[in-house]
């Protein structure tokens, strides 16, 4: 026996209204979410500030005093000197860890480096580049992985390797004529 098939009625289905992130029924007339973030936001605050108020006052011995200062002037960063001559002449040696030819890079010693602060040209080494499926010791160095010892041993070996550098290129006669010899 066959049979057609009806479309099935929908019912009790009916089409919300779209809800506004900015103001619904439920937040009253006139709170909107973002409002009301923040009140609950402002109320958790004041709680975090009640509870420890009431924990220093309960246990005086337990809590740190804290010194708000006036904000002080940044700190100027000193200019490093720079000489793309002795980054060349550097970078001309062989690698000092390992001894290869050819792959050198002018790395700078770790010891004094950061975020945005740079190192004078003349505080460097020969360090080898990062090739097809070999670590160079430029990188390890960087990373703090090519010497046992971690930071301190890389900053030890660091200035030593600089210095060796720095006499290396000096008594071959490559140092750069306009740049000033390295004052230890």
């Amino acid at each position: 026996m066959l049979t057609t098939r009806k479309p099935m009625k929908r019912s009790g289905f009916k089409r919300k209204q779209p809800v506004s992130i900015y103001k619904t029924a439920a937040l009253g007339p006139s709170m909107t979410l973002i409002e009301k973030r923040e009140a609950e936001r402002e109320k958790r605050l004041a709680d975090i500030a009640k509870s420890a108020i009431a924990n220093a006052l309960e246990k005086p011995a337990n809590v740190a005093l804290v010194s708000i200062s006036a904000p002080t002037a940044p700190v100027e960063k000193e200019s490093p000197l720079r000489s793309e001559a002795y980054r060349r002449a550097v970078a001309g040696l062989p690698c000092i860890h390992c001894g290869i030819e050819g792959y050198s890079q002018h790395a700078h010693e770790n010891d004094g480096k950061g975020k945005g602060m740079k190192v004078d040209d003349r505080c460097a080494m020969p360090l080898c580049c990062t090739r097809p499926g070999i670590e160079g010791c430029h990188g390890a160095f960087d990373q703090y992985r090519l010497l046992p010892g971690g930071r301190e041993a890389h900053h030890a070996q660091g200035r030593a390797w600089a210095k060796q550098t720095r006499n290396q290129i000096h008594e071959s006669g490559r140092w750069p004529k306009n740049l000033p010899l390295w004052r230890e």
